[in-house]
């Protein structure tokens, strides 16, 4: 085998160990966040209560992109400190038969609803990520997901837009 042929076994061998290292920590994110059924399950969730149906906006998602990048680096469960979204983060295992994704996270957010009450506009536990989903001040969503690499976890950033504001007395819808 000449040296050319060699060469062409150590750069195929070399690529196949690249690709091995770097797909298991930077899988195709879009399969996971599956923005489709992301916003699908969001809008159920807000047809349910009466609110407007989101629209999916890649300037939110390229954002939210940018923060679960970061926060791959330390997976640090914390929001963001710029405060020019509204935001939900999810995290989770990655297991082969319910890997974290978009549809996933949105459901574990809505797991908050029954704490909420409409009547006194109060939560008897945390529900800030499901109120958060049935703003109707919130027009525009775009998420994104990373795999941290420290604990295999898969993040689920979701930004909101406009954020909803308003104080404690305010009603998400």
């Amino acid at each position: 085998m000449s040296f050319s042929g060699y060469s062409f076994i150590v750069l195929t061998l070399f690529s196949i160990v690249l690709t091995q290292i770097y797909g298991l920590r930077n899988f195709n994110r879009m399969d996971d966040l599956q923005p489709e059924e992301t916003l699908a399950i969001h809008n159920q969730i807000r047809a349910a209560v009466g609110v407007a149906p989101l629209v999916w906006d890649e300037k939110l998602a390229a954002h939210a992109q940018r923060y679960a990048n970061v926060r791959s680096q330390d997976c640090a469960m914390k929001h963001s400190t710029d405060g020019m979204y509204g935001e939900n983060i999810a995290a989770g295992w990655v297991q082969p038969m319910d890997t974290m994704s978009g549809p996933i996270a949105t459901k574990f957010w809505l797991t908050e609803k029954p704490y909420y009450n409409y009547a006194t506009n109060r939560c008897s536990e945390p529900c800030g990520h499901y109120t958060q989903i049935v703003a109707n001040q919130s027009t525009h969503l775009g998420c994104g997901t990373v795999r941290c690499f420290k604990n295999e976890y898969v993040w689920v950033v979701c930004n909101y837009a406009p954020r909803p504001m308003g104080d404690a007395n305010t009603r998400p819808y």
